[in-house]
């Protein structure tokens, strides 16, 4: 950039924060926050710090030997860090502090794609960036390998995580939209069995005659005006709850990452499995109960029939 050299890894990865930061702010715009805003910051510093913490731990324990040989090298120990660490311990964080504070709603849906977004972003400079990132994967002769300077083929695992990512980034926002129904038609339902609402109408029908029958006519209106959801758009509706956008970016991003690190040269610390690779199991463990009630629920997939 000009007479200024700017290194791959440190555009696009400062690049992911703002564009990230940016799409976070539309989504609250548009989709509102049940989070107040000092507790939203709150729970941001929490993550942020959770995050930059777990992305060191993991990166220590991706290599127990290695981190060992190097404890007294400072370069080492400040360099590396990784994604799938800052993730989790970003979420015990929160949830730590949304227990100390007695915050008991769900606070993550909104980061969801955010997050999609900054990762693929950031994984271009991890690209760019070659063999000094630590990224790449193993030697292959398939068609799309990439030689990143030493003249062997890998498979580049980075841009296989930005692929992976944009075609996740839709689902998140289809989700989004899903998971809001569901609370509209929570509310609407709620409101509807309201004895004081009932009351209010019935005072209104005997102080006014043609209140009830105004009020008949405005909602048969509506319902022309807005056609009714089909039994699969209500099933899908019921499949995802507040909560379950932030939930289904982890189980895929981490599932994706679990397999992923099978072509990717990390030493295996038990059981053939790397530390990236048994952090995410667990998570994934963590999270079984709601992938369980997804499966039995359905698929948001699925089509239509009739």
């Amino acid at each position: 950039m000009g007479h200024y050299l700017i290194h791959p890894h440190v555009f696009f990865e400062t690049l992911a924060y703002f564009i990230a930061f940016g799409a976070y702010l539309s989504l609250r715009r548009r989709f509102g926050d049940p989070i107040s805003t000092p507790i939203r910051w709150a729970l941001i510093a929490a993550a942020v710090a959770g995050a930059a913490l777990g992305s060191k731990l993991l990166f220590w324990l991706e290599d127990p030997q290695l981190t060992w040989h190097n404890l007294h090298n400072p370069a080492y120990l400040e360099g590396g860090k990784t994604i799938v660490g800052a993730l989790v311990f970003g979420l015990i964080s929160v949830e730590i502090m949304k227990r100390y504070i007695g915050v008991r709603q769900s606070s993550g849906d909104l980061y969801a794609i955010p997050l999609a977004i900054g990762i693929a972003i950031g994984r271009i400079g991890c690209f760019l960036t070659g063999l000094s990132d630590n990224t790449y994967g193993i030697p292959t002769r398939l068609p799309w390998a990439v030689d990143f300077g030493d003249g062997i083929p890998r498979h580049p695992t980075q841009l296989y995580e930005i692929i992976f990512l944009l075609a996740l980034i839709p689902i998140l926002y289809k989700i989004v939209i899903l998971s809001g129904a569901e609370v509209s038609r929570s509310e609407a339902s709620a409101e509807s069995k309201d004895p004081a609402a009932d009351g209010g109408v019935r005072a209104a029908s005997r102080r006014s005659p043609g209140a009830l029958e105004q009020r008949a006519n405005s909602a048969l209106l509506l319902r022309e005006a807005k056609p009714s959801p089909t039994t699969s758009d209500q099933r899908q509706a019921t499949i995802f709850l507040p909560g379950d956008v932030f939930k289904f970016f982890m189980v895929a991003y981490l599932s994706f990452r679990f397999l992923c690190d099978f072509v990717k040269p990390y030493p295996r610390i038990f059981l053939g499995l790397g530390g990236i690779q048994w952090a995410c199991l667990l998570t994934l463990l963590y999270y079984s109960p709601d992938i369980v009630r997804w499966l039995r629920s359905g698929s948001i997939f699925a089509t239509p029939r009739g």
